[in-house]
């Protein structure tokens, strides 16, 4: 199994061009059976296509990312005449969900955020599990603001980016040190955008995700003053999900099965060995082993569910309810009729059985 290369560019181009002529079909240019283009590979097994966000690497992260390096993906799809392909998105969410109305995606991995956005304008998806919860975000100062402490954030510039994750941790930050959004000025931008400034002087401080601003902290231009993984949990963390399109899963449930099983087999080896599964991920992901670690959430039975639990559909829904308040979304999500448990229950029955 190979992750397709798929620039930003060519998938904007070939997925508007695909909603353009699939728009007005009934199936979304789907098979009868649900299946994206019942495509198969050059071995005669039916692609199961799972979509991710990138920062440019073809690395999933978390336990999908481990179950394709080991080959446990293989092992539960392949008997089934299935093959999954792991497909980067430059393009992050709105390319994810582009391949998702038009039928060239079967599942989803990645934010709650942006499952919610998803299921919130209408894209008919189920929630299968809640594969990972952390916080990769922080708060980069400059060197030159005077800022020490979060109190210090008082008057300041800071830039993130709205409508998405970095709003929801800046206000969070802002909260925990007892401000508004009225006592700092909030500039939108991207995050290049904002360590571009940051190393200008431009602004004060700028919501970064790990990693990225390591090059301004080594030149002596900035420091990070608040690391969301090193906060509380119920505050900080937010879910990344996997989900699936529902005409899909309901066609081929044992694909679901097989996927979360393959999950379930990952964060074993994830939690058996923690050590061995930083060097795969900064190996893989082009990141430091110092970079991956700076993440790395302490309790990994927390920090990798695999799971629908309250505390994960709380933390959802209160994603949900901050999307709503800050007009992100404008619909609510019926959260009993998105999430469809049966495939994770059937996938821990499963692989409990086969381990015993």
């Amino acid at each position: 199994m190979k992750s397709k290369k798929i620039t930003a560019a060519v998938l904007g181009i070939v997925l508007t061009l695909g909603l353009v002529v699939s728009g007005c079909g009934s199936n979304n240019g789907t098979s009868s059976d649900g299946s994206a283009k019942a495509e198969k590979n050059k071995d005669g097994y039916e692609v199961v296509n799972i979509g991710f966000p990138s920062a440019g690497y073809e690395w999933a992260e978390g336990a999908l990312a481990v179950a394709e390096e080991k080959g446990y993906l293989d092992e539960y799809l392949n008997p089934l005449g299935y093959d999954a392909d792991l497909i980067p998105f430059t393009g992050a969410a709105p390319a994810i969900h582009e391949a998702l109305v038009s039928g060239d995606l079967d599942y989803a991995y990645y934010a709650g955020f942006a499952g919610i956005m998803a299921k919130s304008n209408g894209i008919d998806t189920k929630l299968l599990t809640v594969t990972s919860f952390g916080s990769v975000w922080q708060l980069a100062v400059s060197a030159d603001s005077g800022i020490t402490s979060l109190q210090d954030l008082k008057g300041k510039t800071i830039s993130y980016q709205r409508g998405a994750t970095p709003q929801m941790y800046v206000l969070k930050v802002l909260e925990e040190a007892g401000l508004t959004e009225n006592d700092v000025q909030l500039v939108n931008s991207t995050i290049p955008e904002g360590l571009s400034s940051l190393s200008t002087g431009a602004v004060d401080a700028a919501v970064v995700t790990y990693g990225q601003a390591d090059t301004l902290v080594e030149q002596g231009k900035a420091t990070i003053l608040h690391k969301g993984v090193e906060a509380d949990p119920d505050v900080f963390y937010e879910p990344n999900v996997l989900i699936g399109r529902s005409d899909y899963i309901s066609a081929n449930s044992d694909v679901s099965v097989a996927i979360i099983k393959a999950m379930l087999k990952a964060k074993d080896d994830i939690v058996s060995d923690p050590e061995a599964f930083y060097e795969l991920s900064a190996e893989k992901s082009g990141r430091t082993l110092e970079q991956v670690k700076s993440v790395a959430v302490s309790d990994l039975e927390l920090g990798y569910p695999i799971s629908l639990d309250d505390r994960y559909i709380t933390s959802l829904k209160n994603i949900e309810e901050f999307e709503l308040n800050n007009n992100i979304i404008t619909n609510q999500v019926d959260f009993d009729s998105w999430i469809d448990s049966s495939y994770l229950e059937k996938a821990v029955q499963e692989y409990q059985e086969s381990a015993q």
